[in-house]
């Protein structure tokens, strides 16, 4: 196999191509065509398949038919990782007890520079219509487990966010930093956040944060249903009391709303 150094041609190495490619494949947890591929990694249709190729005998990427999708060998990287095996093995105990209190989707995410990854979910037959699946990225600031997040973080993360231009994904998203601000004022005294059909239209979450020794948010776990059934404020106190179970069975000190 080609060797992962510069190209010397763009200046970009042939590992961050491959890199970039899994990232399209990734993105949405849905197979890629090779041109749509190769259009989104912003690379000529003729490299793309050859380090598609490369992939595959890593067993990072698979074909299906004519489309690719991730691998099972990265599943099996990704669940070595300690730090997040330790928070998923700690954390389930309490979504399955969430989920049996309210038959709604329940969901784990860490901060992940400025955006939150879902590493863990539960849903049952009363799916939520969100398709969320594990290794999704999603907007700290429309977002129920973001927000618990942005609430809790440090001031150059929330200013790094608004800088972004807070992009509107329905037309209840907090666009305004001054209005998110003081929503975000809001969930540090209360020790939960909400997102009111913000990312999706018909789904609401609450969502509440699992901080680090110093106070800060890492991690954040919610949960999230249709407006025409899910009331949020009801599992308010069930999801604070598990984001704070998780960090004492994590060995973790947290004062929410202090």
């Amino acid at each position: 196999m080609q060797d992962m150094r510069s190209t010397g041609r763009t200046g970009t190495s042939v590992l961050e191509r491959a890199f970039s490619l899994l990232e399209v494949v990734g993105s949405d947890g849905t197979s890629v065509g090779l041109a749509e591929l190769a259009r989104r990694a912003g690379l000529p249709k003729a490299t793309t398949h050859r380090l598609a190729n490369q992939l595959i005998e890593l067993h990072v990427l698979e074909r299906v038919g004519e489309e690719y999708q991730l691998g099972l060998k990265l599943f099996e990287l990704g669940s070595s990782v300690a730090r997040q095996r330790e928070l998923r093995e700690a954390a389930l105990p309490f979504m399955e007890d969430l989920y049996e209190a309210t038959h709604e989707t329940i969901h784990l995410g860490v901060l992940d520079d400025a955006e939150v990854l879902y590493v863990e979910k539960i849903a049952g037959r009363r799916k939520c219509t969100v398709p969320t699946t594990l290794g999704t990225r999603k907007p700290l600031h429309c977002t129920g487990l973001g927000k618990a997040i942005l609430a809790y973080s440090n001031p150059q993360l929330l200013q790094a966010v608004i800088a972004n231009g807070l992009p509107r994904r329905t037309r209840y998203t907090i666009t305004d930093p001054h209005r998110l601000e003081l929503e975000l004022t809001r969930a540090a005294e209360t020790g939960v956040a909400y997102d009111r059909e913000e990312y999706e239209i018909g789904i609401t979450c609450v969502g509440s944060p699992l901080l680090n020794a110093a106070g800060r948010a890492w991690a954040s776990i919610s949960v999230t249903g249709p407006t025409t059934r899910f009331r949020p404020e009801r599992t308010a106190t069930a999801v604070r009391t598990a984001a704070l179970g998780i960090t004492r069975v994590l060995g973790i000190t947290r004062v929410v709303g202090q």
